[in-house]
């Protein structure tokens, strides 16, 4: 019987997060950690709730809402509040993420193409 690797969310969240901020394949950024296949990071990514279709990397939107606080606030507990912050900062954590890849994918093709793409200050 093969013995499965167990990755940590933090080490999912890590190889995602380069995966969308670099040009690299899947292939090999799987080969840099020893991650046993590529399509690994697929699932992770949509674990963490992107949708992966080809090369597109965008996330879902709606796929990482927080768990509705119970329904009268005053009884909402110390620990849904704890657990409701740590969602709210995973999803802070995933859109800062998010903006950075389409940040950096706008500077490539501005490189590429040798145009501007993002407004100018001062213009209407």
């Amino acid at each position: 019987m093969v013995k499965r690797k167990v990755y940590s969310l933090a080490f999912k969240r890590k190889v995602v997060q380069e995966y969308l901020s670099t040009d690299k394949s899947s292939r090999f950024i799987a080969e840099k950690y020893r991650i046993s296949s590529a399509s690994a990071i697929q699932k992770w990514m949509q674990l963490l709730g992107y949708e992966t279709s080809g090369r597109q990397r965008k996330p879902k939107f709606g796929v990482l809402t927080a768990p509705p606080l119970s329904k009268n606030k005053k009884q909402a507990t110390q620990q849904e509040l704890q657990q409701r912050i740590r969602e709210l900062e995973r999803q802070l954590e995933d859109e800062k993420l998010r903006s950075e890849a389409f940040s950096r994918i706008i500077d490539k093709t501005e490189k590429e193409l040798k145009i501007s793409i993002r407004k100018k200050p001062n213009t209407k």
